[in-house]
């Protein structure tokens, strides 16, 4: 398994969190989570089979920007920052929207992941290979009907990522898009329609082991969808050198263009 690391996953009992935390402290890593419910990190421990002493809870409203400040203080070491906490609300054509509600959204799923890079950057710039794992998703690469702010966040959060992993190269910064999995977010869904198939969790979770481990050091700047080819020498090698691949951009047919079929 290599080096064990000094993980903050932020959302970390949600329906994605969890299981990347499970799978990380079970795995030997030490693991702080910040979150907002104790009460589900209570349950969380009680589903983890072992290294129980590697895991601990920090309530945090990441959305606040204080709140965010106050408890970076109190972090002497870290090696990775995993950004997983999002709120999918409202789910409403745009001017069915309250604006004051959207704001709220934004706050916790874009502002959120903005607070905590800029107040543990510092931090992570201590450790001999500091990562930082974003959340893209649904939205983020193309248009999302009625999911307004939830894209707006995920998208900003894909150029957030390119812009300050090219200011601060010595920290491998990310972006990932995870799939639809049944979770909790889909208490809010009032639009979209059940995917036929849902995201496979087990494999996301082993991308999350290959993110964390040594096997992706050098990647950076980069918006990846866990079920990319991460595991194959071809797709490694091709990602490390083409610094237009995995980005955003715009196609043109100047810069970029379609592959037609």
């Amino acid at each position: 398994m290599g080096v064990k690391k000094n993980i903050i996953i932020t959302g970390g009992t949600g329906g994605i969190g969890s299981n990347i935390s499970k799978a990380l402290v079970e795995d030997g890593h030490r693991v702080i989570i910040w979150d907002i419910n104790p009460d589900n990190f209570e349950k969380l421990k009680n589903t983890i089979n072992q290294n129980i002493d590697n895991i601990s809870f920090k309530k945090v409203d990441i959305g606040s920007r204080k709140e965010v400040e106050a408890v970076a203080k109190k972090i002497d070491y870290l090696d990775i920052l995993i950004n997983a906490a999002a709120v999918l609300w409202p789910v409403k054509p745009f001017l069915e929207s309250n604006l004051d509600e959207m704001k709220k959204s934004l706050d916790i799923s874009m502002w959120g992941t903005i607070y905590t890079c800029y107040f543990l950057m510092s931090v992570l710039k201590k450790s001999n290979q500091g990562k930082i794992i974003n959340f893209g998703g649904g939205g983020a690469a193309g248009p999302r009907e009625n999911h307004l702010a939830y894209s707006l966040a995920k998208t900003a959060l894909v150029r957030f990522t390119e812009n300050i992993s090219i200011e601060y190269p010595e920290i491998n910064i990310n972006i990932i898009a995870p799939g639809a999995h049944k979770t909790n977010i889909w208490k809010d869904e009032k639009h979209d329609k059940e995917p036929e198939k849902w995201g496979d969790m087990e494999q996301l979770v082993d991308f999350f082991r290959f993110l964390v481990g040594n096997e992706s050091d050098g990647i950076s700047g980069r918006f990846i969808n866990y079920r990319d080819d991460w595991n194959k020498k071809d797709f490694l090698e091709k990602i490390k050198s083409d610094p237009e691949f995995l980005t955003l951009r715009r196609i043109d047919d100047f810069q970029f263009t379609r592959i037609k079929k």
